[in-house]
């Protein structure tokens, strides 16, 4: 009888206890938590913000001028642009006024430093003949010589004392090369300016395609009283050339009403025009009104637009000055943190604007970032009042109420 081979028995493997899901969750779940949490607390906390607690004001009074009947005129200062002007601000003729911008440009390219004479410059060939053509043609021009030797300051002083025509050529060509290089750096200038209504033609104003308005003015006069030695330069009376010897300064109205510049400029087509500038010293501080009467048609048309000028002037600068800006009671700015931490923001001086009446005021903070805690009273953060939006004043700010840091638990639960 045959036997079936036997079957090995069967080896039953230990089996493993089932896993602990609900403690691997739970494992998980306190892992992320304390990931999350030490995430929370060391990511950065927002920064300390604040807000003005008032948005605008509007000085006192109204500013009270009159501007003549013919012509168009304007009126602003040297930081506070255009304050007043004719409504009538159609491009007109502005002859010699030009060198306003002529002279600008020469002082942007070679600076000059109170006490400097600048480079020196040979008059050429071409000057002398630039010179001979405008006294033949009755255009008013610097008597030179070929060969001459003139520095830059004493170029500029027969550019705008006499207003030498040949001179605004010379200098043109010397600081851009040609004429028409000139001309279209006074154009990019003029735009970059927001000269909106202005196109130069050459650097003279003897081409009466050279046009601008009284606005306008105002801006070229604005950026170019900026500079020391254009200040300087257009309050001279007299000055003494090599070989043109004593030269005067074509504006009679200097040193009267106050006025220490800057330019006047008359012919046929484009009448009497006259852009002056007074100073109104506050304080330590010394700001200068800037007025632009043009297209002055008269028997006398430079002397009515030097008198209608004048007259500006003297209407105004009484209005300007110091007016004190009282602070809220809540302080000129808050400060309220993600973390309700807050605090009124206090002016550390008292605060006085120069201005006139009327003026619109906008006001805005900067905050400086402290390391927090930040105690109280400690200088966080600036006042900036802008006007026509030009910062006309900054203000350092402190808080009154200290700045606590966040807490862990915020810290925690912050989204």
């Amino acid at each position: 009888m045959t036997q079936s081979p036997s079957t090995p028995p069967t080896t039953k493997r230990p089996q493993m206890p089932p896993l602990p899901i609900k403690g691997i969750l739970v494992s998980l779940l306190v892992v992320l938590l304390v990931v999350g949490g030490s995430i929370q607390i060391t990511r950065p906390v927002p920064p300390v913000d604040a807000k003005a607690t008032t948005q605008s004001i509007t000085l006192p009074g109204q500013l009270s001028v009159s501007f003549p009947d013919q012509g168009e005129s304007a009126v602003g200062t040297e930081n506070l642009g255009v304050i007043a002007s004719t409504s009538d601000q159609s491009p007109v003729a502005i002859a010699s006024v030009t060198k306003i911008m002529t002279a600008y440009l020469v002082l942007k390219a070679h600076p000059l430093k109170p006490g400097e004479e600048g480079p020196t410059l040979t008059m050429s060939a071409q000057d002398f003949a630039g010179y001979q053509e405008g006294a033949n043609n009755g255009h008013s021009v610097l008597k030179i010589a070929e060969g001459e030797q003139l520095t830059e300051k004493q170029m500029l002083e027969g550019l705008m004392l006499p207003s030498g025509d040949n001179i605004a050529d010379t200098l043109g060509r010397w600081v851009a090369g040609s004429d028409q290089a000139f001309v279209d750096k006074m154009n990019e200038t003029a735009k970059a300016l927001g000269m909106t209504q202005t196109h130069y033609a050459d650097a003279s104003g003897v081409n009466p395609a050279t046009v601008s308005n009284a606005v306008d003015q105002i801006k070229i006069a604005q950026a170019a009283m900026s500079d020391p030695i254009f200040r300087e330069i257009v309050a001279m009376p007299q000055a003494t050339l090599p070989v043109a010897g004593t030269v005067y300064n074509v504006n009679s109205m200097l040193g009267k009403h106050g006025i220490v510049g800057i330019k006047t400029g008359s012919m046929t087509v484009a009448g009497g025009n006259f852009v002056s500038a007074t100073p109104v010293k506050v304080g330590s501080q010394t700001h200068y009104i800037i007025g632009a009467v043009l297209g002055q048609k008269t028997l006398q048309s430079l002397q009515s637009a030097l008198d209608a000028n004048a007259k500006i002037l003297d209407q105004v600068r009484p209005q300007f000055k110091l007016y004190p800006l009282t602070e809220p009671a809540e302080g000129f700015g808050q400060i309220t943190t993600a973390w309700h931490s807050s605090s009124p923001l206090k002016a550390t001086e008292p605060v006085q604007i120069f201005g006139y009446p009327g003026m619109k005021l906008t006001y805005s903070i900067n905050m400086t970032q402290n390391p927090l805690p930040i105690k109280a009273n400690q200088a966080i953060g600036t006042l900036e009042i802008e006007q026509a939006g030009q910062t006309v004043l900054e203000v350092p700010l402190e808080n009154s109420q200290p700045i606590n840091a966040p807490g862990y638990f915020w810290r925690l639960i912050r989204f």
